[in-house]
């Protein structure tokens, strides 16, 4: 997890990006950056967690989740899930698997359920959604997307997206456009959080 200390970020807002490319600097990866570029600049703290640098195992289909203390589970689920709720902001990436969301994001999705069974809900002030195709499924990733947030808040909560294309590694960083929605997404995600623009 690339991001601010606990002192760093002490006073503005917290954004956390979970992106579940398998890639470091994959297409979606450098579209987050520019996102999260533009929410710094504006004031806040940021933190990217890549998923791949991450252990999070699938769900194993325990039935009784809400009665245990804890998921059995040994791996970073748990601490990738305490800075995600943790959230002011949350920005969701993936790059499109088969025209829904990789399988890293899906374990994470999944592994939602302990805090479900709990009623624990994410309380973001605004979620953010990327998803980046090669040839189809942007808008049916971003609909998966938009269901783990219905799922996992209480509130109506502001959710902004951006679907594009780059059918290959690197072309997303000579995309003016899609680079421009990145950013633009970021600036729009620090406006339902308070930042001004400077």
């Amino acid at each position: 997890m690339n991001g601010p200390s606990a002192d760093e970020g002490e006073g503005r807002p917290l954004v956390v990006a979970v992106v579940g490319s398998p890639r470091a600097r994959g297409n979606t990866s450098v579209l987050v950056d520019e996102a999260l570029g533009e929410l710094e600049r504006r004031g806040a703290a940021v933190v990217k967690i890549m998923l791949r640098d991450q252990r999070i195992a699938p769900c194993l289909g325990h039935e009784d989740c809400a009665v245990r203390e804890c998921c059995p589970q040994a791996d970073d689920a748990e601490r990738v899930l305490a800075t995600v709720y943790a959230a002011d902001g949350l920005l969701l990436a993936t790059p499109v698997y088969y025209e829904n969301v990789s399988a890293q994001m899906k374990a994470f999705i999944d592994r939602n359920v302990f805090r479900y069974g709990h009623d624990v809900f994410l309380t973001p002030t605004v979620v953010g959604l990327l998803a980046v195709a090669a040839e189809t499924g942007p808008d049916d990733t971003l609909a998966a997307l938009r269901r783990y947030v219905e799922l996992s808040t209480k509130d109506d909560v502001p959710v902004l997206s951006v679907g594009g294309y780059a059918d290959a590694i690197g072309n997303a960083a000579a995309n003016i456009g899609l680079l421009a929605a990145a950013r633009r997404l970021g600036a729009d995600m620090a406006e339902e959080l308070g930042l001004a623009d400077d």
